[in-house]
């Protein structure tokens, strides 16, 4: 993950549903001033604690606690205490400080070497009944920690962690903070396998709708299946979460720059695993692409990254619109509209029909035929079986062998229960087999 760190802080995307509150607390939080010296848990270290400035650069303030390393142990002793004003200050410029500078995890990496425990006492914050803020900034701080500094912690700590958060009777975590946590641990190479392992996280992670989730959570999912795109065992069992579906919908569905820019990131990963190429291929991944080219953005390099994606995919789709794959898709007895039953590949594929004596015309009839297929495939049937008649010499004669015409005008004038999308297509079939009989009968001599 060698552009990881460039990549976080180029898609970052804050803030909740609601931006102007969420920096009212936390400006409100900062502006707080601790007296360190009136808190039991701080009196020994209060000399530097009130050198550290919350609007201090972070390499100041991380300099200044990697100086005093006992400072982080002062910190953890407060947060045992029931002073909220201090922890929640606390947690804070922690947040802060390790978003803006990730080299001030060397503060945690320096006091698991001196032995100051961090996991116990934020663990047990954690688990304190309490309000979103709070529980939503402590696991953000537990799982970032875990994440930077693996060493520090078990695998059965790490089990605790994501279950207690996971688990609202446990914690006061909002939704947003869950996939903040996960997406934390995701980040890790050490624990990614482990953490997606985990009962419920897939679940967490996919059940996020593009359609209608608020920005920040979205982001937070598409972030999740970069983090998880880096361990290629993992990438290809997303398929079976239908993964490209979700990112389809979120690039048809989000005008968010950083979310769609992510979205284009994850598919460049994708796109060297076989199997989820085909389903950028099928999903209709180009169109919604191309889509964004029209759309306004305010950033320019997005128009590039947007072209540069169209032109890799369009490669994908060219090499992958072959007979093959539509055999292969007519063996699973469901057909879906995408490139394969498209003009273009008609054109190009028609006569390849011919081998295996018209065994995919065979199959494609009996699908149609056949009382237990689902509309969608009787409407690509139909469609299919019009672009044969029209493209292929022995179009007619071949699906009157077959005798499908009489199913189509069937499907043609089926009730209102019947899909309206199959009606259209089948109208569209029958003219395609009646316009064919009419031109060989203007060809009989008079």
């Amino acid at each position: 993950m060698a552009e990881a760190a460039s990549l976080i802080e180029k898609y970052r995307v804050d803030g909740g549903g609601d931006l102007s509150k969420a920096a009212e607390i936390h400006q409100s939080i900062l502006s707080f001033k601790p007296d360190w010296e009136s808190y039991e848990a701080t009196k020994a270290q209060a000399h530097v604690l009130k050198l550290i400035e919350a609007d201090a650069p972070a390499i100041k303030n991380k300099s200044m606690i990697q100086g005093h390393i006992q400072v982080v142990q002062a910190c953890m002793n407060i947060m045992a205490s029931r002073d909220e004003k201090p922890i929640q200050w606390l947690l804070t410029l922690f947040y802060d400080m390790l978003r803006e500078d990730s080299s001030s995890y060397a503060i945690f990496e320096e006091a698991s070497k001196q032995k100051i425990e961090v996991y116990k006492p934020l663990m047990a914050l954690l688990l304190r009944p309490g309000d979103n803020y709070t529980a939503d900034k402590v696991s953000w701080l537990l799982s970032a920690v875990i994440s930077h500094v693996p060493h520090s912690v078990t695998k059965a700590q790490v089990e605790e962690f994501l279950s207690s958060v996971l688990d609202s009777s446990k914690t006061s975590c909002s939704e947003l903070g869950q996939l903040e946590a996960i997406t934390n641990l995701l980040k890790s190479d050490a624990f990614r396998k482990f953490t997606w392992s985990e009962p419920g996280i897939p679940e967490r992670i996919f059940r996020i709708q593009p359609k209608s989730a608020p920005s920040p959570h979205l982001y937070k999912c598409i972030f999740a299946i970069w983090a998880l795109s880096f361990d290629q065992e993992i990438t290809s069992s997303l398929k079976e979460m239908h993964v490209i579906k979700k990112l389809r919908e979120t690039l048809t569905y989000s005008r968010v720059e950083k979310v769609i820019r992510l979205c284009l990131t994850v598919l460049k990963n994708f796109l060297g695993n076989k199997s989820l190429c085909e389903d950028i291929v099928e999903e209709g991944i180009l169109e919604a692409v191309q889509q964004l080219e029209f759309e306004k953005w305010r950033d320019a390099e997005l128009y590039d990254d947007i072209k540069d994606m169209a032109i890799q995919i369009g490669s994908e789709v060219s090499e992958m619109s072959n007979f093959e794959r539509y055999e292969r898709e007519l063996q699973t007895g469901k057909l879906q509209w995408g490139f394969i039953h498209s003009s273009k590949f008609w054109a190009e594929n028609v006569l390849k029909f011919e081998s295996n004596d018209f065994r995919a015309l065979k199959v494609l009839a009996s699908l149609l035929q056949s009382p237990a297929t689902d509309d969608t495939t009787l409407a690509v049937a139909c469609h299919d079986i019009g672009e044969f008649v029209t493209l292929h010499p022995l179009g007619k004669k071949k699906v009157a062998q077959l005798q499908v015409k009489e199913k189509v005008m069937e499907l043609m004038a089926a009730p209102e229960q019947k899909s309206r999308e199959v009606r259209r297509e089948a109208l569209l079939c029958c003219q395609k087999i009646m316009l064919n009989k009419w031109q060989d009968m203007e060809q009989v001599p008079k």
